[in-house]
């Protein structure tokens, strides 16, 4: 009797073993990146500009800038075609007044259609750009009637044995481009994509731009000057700009309104958005 017991405790203590239900691991899919905001104006350079191209005496004063100004020194590489750009990828080396390293930075832009940010951040997730990558920081770029996420990587390389401010010949700037180029980009169609497609690459300048640093109501801005000359014609456009940053969407909202009122109010306000890179690539390599 014992023994039968015993027996059909066993079975039944197997029994339960047997159902018991497994719990299936879910996976979460990563988050959308959070991005900053940078709010960019552009004003009439006919209007804020002195006949040396520099920023107007009352401007500095509205803007609190003061008379300095930092020179930085640009370029560009893309294929003729502008592969890159097609892509939404751009590939840019800066030097700074000053400064030991040029910065390089690699970005990839989506266009926000209708102000809807979320959608393209789900979208930059969907093709890998994710809360979980630290290397690329995204940006929301808000100009007078258009929004572009922007996410950027950026690296730097010794400008040793370059004079001050001076920018790399075409096949070097190839090389630090190519030595530092992120994975997402270098496979983006094809595995090593980028790399082959920069070894066809021209340069998109130098193009060298005088940025003063200033105020607006507790704001820190940045009025940026940038002659973009025409290759073909020899034309020169000068773009002004006037930009700041925040983290915040409602911050950066309420400030941005604000601002273009005053612009607006001023005279000075170009009733469009500011394409300095387009321009450049085009200016350089054809359009």
């Amino acid at each position: 009797m014992m023994k039968t017991i015993g027996k059909t405790a066993g079975i039944l203590l197997l029994t339960a073993v047997l159902t018991v239900t497994v719990v299936p691991h879910t996976v979460h899919a990563a988050e959308n990146m959070v991005p900053t905001y940078e709010v960019k104006f552009l004003l009439d350079s006919d209007q804020v500009l002195n006949n040396d191209h520099l920023l107007k005496k009352e401007y500095r004063n509205y803007f609190e800038t003061g008379s300095d100004y930092l020179t930085m020194g640009i370029l560009y590489l893309d294929t003729e075609s502008q592969d890159f750009n097609n892509q939404g990828w751009i590939n840019r080396i800066r030097v700074k007044e000053g400064k030991s390293d040029f910065e390089l930075t690699y970005k990839k832009r989506y266009p926000i259609q209708n102000g809807n940010t979320e959608e393209a951040l789900t979208l930059a997730n969907q093709e890998g750009f994710d809360a979980t990558d630290t290397n690329y920081s995204a940006e929301i770029d808000w100009g007078y009637s258009k929004m572009t996420l922007s996410l950027s990587c950026k690296k730097e390389k010794s400008n040793k044995g370059y004079d001050d401010l001076e920018l790399p010949k075409k096949n070097a700037a190839i090389d630090m481009i190519k030595d530092k180029m992120p994975g997402k980009e270098e496979d983006w169609l094809y595995e090593n994509w980028g790399k082959d497609t920069i070894e066809y690459a021209k340069k998109a300048g130098p193009v060298y731009c005088y940025r003063y640093e200033g105020e607006y109501d507790g704001t820190d801005i940045d009025i940026e000057i940038m002659p973009i000359e025409n290759q073909a014609s020899g034309e020169i456009t000068y773009v002004t700009e006037a930009s700041f940053k925040s983290d915040d969407y409602k911050d950066a909202s309420e400030i941005r309104e604000s601002m273009m009122n005053d612009l607006d109010e001023l005279g000075v306000l170009e009733h469009k958005d500011s394409l300095k890179t387009q321009m450049i690539l085009d200016a350089y390599l054809g359009n």
